[in-house]
């Protein structure tokens, strides 16, 4: 993703609004029904060729209910200029087609046609739903917001690292933040979650049991928990929470072990910890666990890179649709807890674990490494299973109403330039893990082991 000064999983930008003459050249008419609306589509793919340049004139002429002209086109203009998936934009008279009839299919009996906003929502999701882009996604001002927040790395929680246990079916609580509302409230680590606000678990839904605890800061939870066989109730009041994407161990023989989980707002701060931890410790290497990481936030995997490397190395390289190219560079690190600016090298042998579900910027951080060790900058392996195969890029779109709109803008190349999208990166040793034994955590161990002694000879 890509923020507005083009980092990546997400280029943020305030909508640049686009003039329209929709509004003023073309009046609306009186909604026509669902299947009128149905047949006068059929007539222009059948007969009728009107030649419009816009999808939201086709809309206009067929009798669509009413909606904000000027936000649809400048949804139009954004995808338009920055588009850049597969073949690129559909043909306009298809695209409104399939947009109007996926409207009808999917929205018109479910939504109230007397509002205009109501409308455009459902217009503009149908409008991307019909893209041959996967990523591509409309959010309403108050998804946009959850989205937003969740990416931001905090949250309206308890603080509390839940585990679900498949077999078993049960939530357990892993850890408890220190100073948290959990803490304060008298959760206990081994605590199972048996209710959330009088309502169990089990029919919640086990997988879904932390949405329920999160919500609108400062609010009460009361959360029922088996301990020692017996039922106990705690209440808690939400508060901002940190959500913990970068973690570390000091293993046996001096090794460091940090995993990172995804790439938001706040992983650079809780990265930086976990280096500058393992290195206080004296550890002579690192493992970094990439496994199951679906990214994010590519600013935050460069920065993060620019703690391990020298300053001035391309990290990543981005191809637009538009011919545009650019490339983000290892920079001087900003230590939060010094308040330094300085180029940190981490100067240590590495090897990283990936596996299927690494994924986009997981995936940099992963041929990042592979790259700089092939150049001589790093002591690195890769060990796993190849990555998820994402080399693209998506941007979103902020509208002036709280909503949003996210789209495919760029292919990114890690530093060989070389793109992996379709094809992911091929570990150094392909380790895949049984059922029962990490296997793939195994083996980096003894890869490591093998560079820290190479690298003592």
């Amino acid at each position: 993703m890509k923020k507005i000064t083009l980092r990546l999983v997400l280029l943020i930008v305030t909508v640049i609004a686009v003039a329209s003459s929709l509004s003023s050249c073309l009046d609306f008419s009186a909604s026509k029904s669902k299947e009128e609306i149905a047949e006068s589509i059929s007539a222009s793919l059948r007969e009728d060729k009107k030649n419009f340049d816009i999808v939201s004139k086709y809309y206009v002429y067929w009798g669509l209910p009413d909606f904000d002209a000027e936000k649809m086109t400048d949804t139009e203009s954004i995808f338009k200029f920055n588009y850049n998936y597969e073949d690129g934009m559909p043909e306009t008279l298809d695209h409104a087609a399939a947009s109007a009839r996926h409207f009808l299919d999917n929205y018109y009996d479910t939504t109230d046609l007397e509002d205009t906003t109501a409308v455009t929502h459902a217009l503009i999701s149908s409008y991307v739903d019909v893209l041959d882009d996967p990523y591509a996604v409309y959010r309403v001002p108050v998804e946009n917001d959850d989205y937003t927040l969740n990416m931001s790395g905090k949250f309206g929680g308890i603080g509390v690292t839940i585990v679900y246990d498949d077999e078993n079916e049960t939530v357990t609580v892993e850890s408890i933040n220190i100073g948290s509302p959990a803490e304060a409230a008298g959760f206990a680590v081994g605590d199972v979650l048996y209710a959330v606000d009088g309502v169990k678990i089990s029919e919640i839904g086990y997988r879904n049991a932390v949405y329920y605890i999160r919500g609108e800061i400062g609010t009460a939870v009361s959360v029922t928990v088996l301990r020692g066989g017996k039922e106990v109730t705690l209440t808690a009041t939400r508060a901002i929470v940190d959500d913990i994407s970068a973690s570390y161990e000091i293993l046996e023989n001096n090794i460091g072990y940090i995993r990172v989980s995804s790439f938001k707002k706040n992983t650079y701060e809780q990265f930086v910890r976990c280096v500058d931890a393992v290195k206080a410790a004296g550890v002579k290497g690192v493992v970094f666990d990439m496994r199951n990481n679906p990214g994010g936030y590519l600013d935050t995997v460069c920065e993060m890179l620019s703690y391990l490397i020298p300053t001035g190395q391309v990290i990543v390289s981005y191809e637009y649709a538009n011919g545009m190219y650019r490339e983000d560079k290892s920079m001087d690190d900003y230590n939060p807890a010094t308040k330094l600016t300085k180029d940190e090298v981490l100067g240590l042998p590495i090897v990283v674990i990936c596996n299927e579900y690494t994924a986009s910027a997981g995936e940099i951080f992963t041929a990042a490494v592979r790259d700089y060790r092939n150049s001589g900058l790093l002591s690195a392996t890769i060990v796993g299973t190849v990555t998820y195969k994402k080399g693209i890029m998506q941007s979103t779109y902020n509208y002036g109403d709280g909503s949003s709109v996210t789209l495919t803008t760029a292919y990114y190349n890690p530093p060989s330039g070389v793109n992996y999208h379709g094809t992911g990166v091929s570990p150094d040793v392909e380790v895949e893990n049984t059922q029962t034994e990490d296997l793939q955590y195994n083996q980096a161990i003894i890869e490591l082991n093998k560079l820290i002694n190479a690298n003592n000879n």
